[in-house]
């Protein structure tokens, strides 16, 4: 996809392939906000604004290259759409949610965040991290707060956690939060699939399913087919198959297809959340 990076600008002139409200409202990011002039981004201590008008995307930071990376610009998309076009039901949900990108988000703040998105809805998902991030992370202008370094998180209670609203999964952030902060080792981009999985379901609160969205939205592991409840209809819509596991069909459909198994889960999740 082309763009040019202009005085801390990042301009995207082809949304057939960066559309905003897909790539955040696709349930792989909970930092941010959206108004009438656009969206806020946030990710470690940094933030961009994001406008569409005009047919026009632009990207405004203090870190052009960070959010560059972020929302994954030097991918070719288009090539990844016609790879999967063939699939059943990829066409519809292609059509459907056309400017999704899959963003390279930070591998521990994708951990915590994902403990607490088991079981949770994406509202009040949003209100514990930013409740979170006011209340042990750092200031970082305009009235808005970065995503706490693990070390600031350090010796807080499971009280601390309840008081944000996360419930039961306290226990779980504070004991995986002391694992991160005693010297787990979040290194797993290159780590074979089954082994990377494996080490996080060896931290507090992280399942199969939290496991592999982590896999995919914090190391990009293209591989992985995370499962919920919708992708559960999408599985029996597609085969005509009801009742098997989610970890059954989350292996069924990385099979199937392949290194685009992550791809094909957002297009497929965002499509069938709005019409299955």
């Amino acid at each position: 996809m082309e763009y040019e990076i202009s005085s801390g600008k990042i301009l995207i002139k082809d949304t057939s392939e960066f559309y905003p409200k897909h790539i955040l409202e696709c349930g792989q990011v909970f930092r941010y906000l959206n108004s009438d002039s656009g969206y806020k981004i946030f990710s470690k201590k940094l933030f961009c604004g994001l406008i569409y008008a005009n047919g026009y995307v632009t990207i405004d930071s203090t870190d052009t290259d960070y959010f560059a990376k972020y929302f994954d610009l030097d991918r070719d998309y288009g090539d990844i759409k016609r790879r999967l076009s063939g699939y059943p039901l990829m066409t519809e949900a292609i059509g459907y949610g056309y400017g999704v990108r899959i963003l390279n988000q930070d591998p521990a703040e994708m951990i915590l965040s994902f403990i607490i998105s088991a079981n949770n809805n994406i509202p009040r998902i949003k209100g514990i991290i930013e409740r979170l991030c006011r209340a042990a992370g750092d200031d970082i202008g305009g009235g808005e707060y970065a995503f706490p370094d693990i070390s600031a998180l350090s010796g807080l209670n499971r009280e601390f956690y309840r008081s944000l609203g996360a419930g039961y999964r306290a226990d779980y952030l504070v004991k995986t939060v002391g694992a991160l902060n005693e010297g787990f080792d979040t290194d797993l981009k290159n780590v074979p699939l089954a082994e990377a999985r494996k080490r996080l379901m060896s931290l507090s609160g992280v399942g199969r399913k939290v496991a592999d969205c982590i896999l995919l939205f914090g190391y990009h592991r293209t591989e992985v087919f995370p499962v919920d409840t919708w992708i559960e209809k999408v599985y029996e819509k597609m085969f005509g198959i009801s009742g098997k596991s989610a970890v059954y069909i989350a292996d069924k459909l990385s099979e199937y297809y392949g290194d685009l198994a992550g791809y094909a889960q957002q297009y497929l999740y965002y499509y069938a959340r709005e019409n299955l």
